[in-house]
């Protein structure tokens, strides 16, 4: 993992301050960089670092990477992998015509022809690691948790952290992550319904492995590719795996639905009172469990994907949580993004392309309000806290309607993959159209228009 040594905390006031150093995180820094607008970043952490092993991006996220700075890029392609198939141009940028995207034993699913490939898939800590290279130290301080925010009489916010410091900035824009103290202390500390402001277990839990190559042609004793994203779908559980690494290792996730899923989520789904003491609360986030319980999950299962289960090094139940709807994602000069916005399940593959997608909107609405993408100093623009004020209001116009559907589309494709989704039980056709319809509708965005239209939204905000 790439570390550097940060700066002291500066007393200078930065005009905005980002609240945490994942993907979110960074990308939106380097939006803001782009768009030459002053800012720092606060993580909690000693150092950045990255929870999670492979990540899968459609067409949306890739495009959104290279919109919100052309630089991103080359460490891009570094790190991503294409299915096997993919035809790419001489720098590995995936071109097209896209080929097959996923396949189980009996059925294939393609999407439409486009200008990107459908999936592009690398190691999060890799990618991490690239964007880091595009963050100058001096904004960065690490070991810093936010207690809380403070408004004062002159329009700006004081920033309280654990350590003791304070620092006093402009506006704030918090990647925190799906537990966010932004999200729960600040943003929605007035809501009526205090089950939107923290995560809710959506009752399924994932096991994660990644294998070498040559492990995995081993283990499968080649009856699985392992050169294409697959998943394999049964009753109450479903499986997926794709190459990473160029190729040379394969993420496997395999989630499992818990017995009494769709009652408690009934149960969740009744609470109006804004009470939060009840079963699914107390869902454990990580659980250690042995191999003869992990193995019991998917019992029944095809030889290969028992033998890759029972390859799993540390057996340990990821459970799943998400977000339900929030009202809004800004208050005043604060605003959230990423996981601390709408954290979703990893069904559809979008928690990271949903944070990349914000990351290009916020930064790019901030450049066509403050004007900095013309050159002008950010501490020369008149009228700062409208503006802000404005650009976040519409960045909350926009965002939240997508993003928000995908988290609840996340969870209805978690039940189409396990066979329990209404009207599509086990039926694979009908699967594979949902797939190939659902797919498109997410990956095939105008996201140039996804930064034109809240720029012309702030605008008339402040008109």
């Amino acid at each position: 993992m790439s570390t550097f040594q940060s700066s002291p905390m500066s007393t200078t006031t930065p005009p905005i301050v980002i609240i945490g150093g994942g993907l979110a995180g960074l990308t939106l820094s380097i939006g803001l960089a782009h768009n030459n607008i002053p800012h720092q970043i606060s993580e909690l952490a000693p150092a950045f670092a990255e929870i999670g092993s492979g990540i899968a991006l459609g067409p949306n996220s890739v495009r959104a990477l290279e919109q919100i700075d052309p630089r991103i890029n080359d460490g891009f392609q570094r790190c991503v992998t294409y299915n096997e198939g993919v035809e790419t141009d001489e720098y590995n940028n995936g071109t097209g015509p896209v080929s097959t995207e996923f396949h189980d034993l009996i059925k294939t699913v393609t999407h439409s022809s486009s200008e990107k490939p459908g999936r592009a898939c690398f190691h999060r800590a890799k990618f991490l690691d690239e964007l880091i290279k595009l963050i100058p130290p001096s904004i960065v301080h690490f070991g810093k948790t936010l207690q809380s925010i403070e408004p004062t009489n002159d329009q700006n916010l004081v920033l309280h952290f654990a350590d003791g410091t304070t620092v006093t900035t402009a506006a704030v824009i918090a990647c925190d992550g799906i537990k966010s103290v932004v999200r729960r202390s600040y943003i929605l500390a007035d809501t009526p319904n205090a089950r939107t402001t923290r995560p809710q277990s959506t009752f399924e839990y994932a096991y994660r492995g990644m294998y070498t190559k040559q492990e995995f042609q081993s283990i499968t004793k080649g009856q699985i590719s392992p050169n294409k994203g697959t998943i394999f779908c049964g009753t109450d559980a479903y499986i997926v795996m794709y190459p990473v690494e160029k190729g040379q290792f394969i993420n496997m996730v395999a989630v499992k639905r818990m017995p009494d899923a769709h009652e408690l989520r009934e149960l969740a789904a009744s609470e109006t009172s804004g009470t939060l003491d009840v079963k699914h609360d107390d869902v454990p986030w990580i659980q250690a469990v042995d191999k003869n319980t992990m193995m019991a999950d998917f019992a029944g299962w095809g030889e290969p994907i028992q033998a890759l289960i029972s390859h799993i090094k540390h057996p340990e139940r990821w459970s799943l949580f998400d977000h339900l709807p929030a009202p809004t994602y800004v208050k005043g000069k604060v605003a959230i993004l990423g996981d601390a916005a709408h954290a979703s399940t990893p069904h559809q593959g979008q928690g990271a392309g949903m944070a990349f997608e914000d990351s290009l909107v916020m930064s790019g609405v901030l450049g066509e309000v403050l004007e900095t993408k013309r050159g002008i100093p950010s501490d020369s623009v008149q009228g700062l806290d409208a503006k802000i004020e404005a650009a976040f209001k519409a960045y909350d116009q926009v965002r939240c309607p997508r993003t928000q559907a995908i988290c609840r589309t996340s969870r209805e494709m978690g039940d189409m993959l396990s066979y329990v989704l209404p009207g599509v039980g086990s039926d694979l056709a009908k699967i594979e159209t949902n797939l190939a319809q659902r797919m498109n509708l997410i990956g095939y965005v105008d996201l140039q228009g996804g930064v034109q239209t809240p720029a012309d939204i702030a605008r008339k905000l402040l008109a």
